[in-house]
């Protein structure tokens, strides 16, 4: 019962697409039919700018942490935080608010990570980090953390933990998917963010 709970929680909480709400209250236009059509983070900053990306990810982070700590406060479990993790992910990528047509939910699943293994997400993402710098790429360094934080909760015998992970990472792959056959095929989009932070200090000096 303290798992359906917890994971009931995640999934109302996931439903509010802060993409959506930015669109509509403060853009007067709908994402969904805007760029790649993706009510995210990566998409409502390339076609409304990096100042409605950014408040994008913070609203959809800020519903993941207040899931997260509800879930803490009722039932003291760090598996039933896992499984409030896996609710915010479905909410968020197949929201009955939005005809079941979501996000892709990296920032839900990296603040998941945190708020069930704070060590071993931390140097999973910092790992994951690099990936992105090296790769240039937005598609492979989630799914890898995602996949690998799963791995390591079975290899530390975490078992329901790893499992749910790991079912969160195929939720992930199939969000992804037209990202990941383009990244095969050579067509990903190239993401430099050393490029962009060297522009920016470049900028205020």
């Amino acid at each position: 019962m303290i798992h359906f709970s917890s994971f009931i929680i995640g999934y109302i909480l996931g439903n509010f697409l802060f993409a959506l709400i930015v669109g509509k209250y403060f853009l007067h236009a709908d994402p969904t039919k805007n760029g790649s059509g993706n009510p995210g983070t990566a998409n409502m900053g390339a076609v409304f700018g990096k100042k409605w990306g950014i408040l994008t990810l913070i609203g959809d982070a800020v519903k993941s942490i207040l899931a997260l700590t509800i879930t803490w406060l009722l039932f003291k479990s760090q598996l039933a935080m896992a499984y409030c993790g896996l609710g915010l992910m479905l909410g968020h990528c197949y929201p009955i608010t939005n005809h079941f047509k979501g996000g892709k939910g990296v920032a839900v699943v990296g603040i998941t990570m945190l708020a069930v293994d704070f060590k071993m997400a931390l140097i999973i993402l910092l790992i994951a980090l690099v990936l992105t710098i090296i790769m240039k790429n937005l598609t492979i360094p989630p799914l890898f953390f995602t996949y690998c934080f799963g791995i390591a909760s079975l290899s530390l015998g975490e078992i329901n933990r790893g499992l749910i992970f790991l079912v969160i990472g195929i939720i992930m792959t199939i969000r992804f998917w037209k990202d990941i056959i383009d990244f095969v095929q050579g067509k990903g989009k190239k993401v430099d963010i050393l490029f962009s932070i060297k522009k920016k200090i470049g900028i205020k000096i």
